[in-house]
């Protein structure tokens, strides 16, 4: 807001509030500048609007600080709505290499979805768009990924191996409960254990015995 368009508000505010506005000049030139100064990033139009709603909520005079506050809400919650990004085709101008022009354009997008003059664009918009460059009206869902997806991720992100342990990790401990597949516990503490109980390895040679008689 300029300090024209501060003036106007307060003349707006004085209709309905006569605390607000001060009385001697010398005290509405450094109130207008100071309004001004509070309000300088607050559109006149968003403005006229918190002073509507802050009436309707509160019975003490607006101060500057009540409509910086409400504007700070909104814009927080427009960039919170954005997904951050813009399409290329709305800078077809823009050379892709061109990290500054990128941050540039980027900056003045974000500064337009806080000031209001252009939406937020989330993802749920996003998708559709998505949909139909892929062709035929067609729109991009989200899939469970299969066998085949685990396949070329393990392909080209192969998972580090990990030790698989003692063998007696496949049963259970007679000793602290724990089971299969867990590490054992100290009977005292509970804490983790780098090896196992002994009576742990004897169950697991006696499956072992037993699995090997039957065979």
């Amino acid at each position: 807001m300029t300090l024209d368009e501060t003036l106007a508000l307060l003349e707006q505010i004085a209709l309905v509030d006569d605390r607000v506005v001060k009385v001697d000049q010398a005290e509405q030139r450094a109130q207008v500048t100071m309004w001004a100064a509070t309000l300088r990033d607050v559109p006149l139009d968003f403005a006229g609007e918190a002073v509507g709603r802050h009436y309707a909520e509160s019975a003490w005079p607006i101060m500057p600080k009540d409509i910086a506050a409400r504007w700070r809400d909104q814009v927080r919650d427009r960039l919170g709505r954005s997904t951050g990004t813009f399409e290329p085709t709305d800078h077809p101008h823009l050379d892709p290499d061109d990290v500054g022009g990128y941050m540039a354009a980027l900056r003045e997008q974000r500064g337009a979805i806080a000031g209001g003059s252009a939406e937020p664009v989330g993802l749920r918009e996003l998708i559709p768009a998505v949909g139909d460059r892929l062709g035929g009206g067609r729109v991009a869902e989200l899939v469970p990924a299969n066998e085949t997806f685990r396949e070329v991720r393990e392909q080209h992100y192969p998972r580090r191996a990990r030790p698989a342990g003692p063998p007696e990790l496949a049963v259970h401990c007679p000793v602290c409960g724990v089971s299969a597949g867990r590490p054992c516990k100290t009977t005292s503490r509970g804490r983790q254990m780098r090896g196992t109980h002994p009576s742990r390895r004897d169950v697991w040679e006696a499956q072992q015995t037993t699995e090997g008689a039957d065979a």
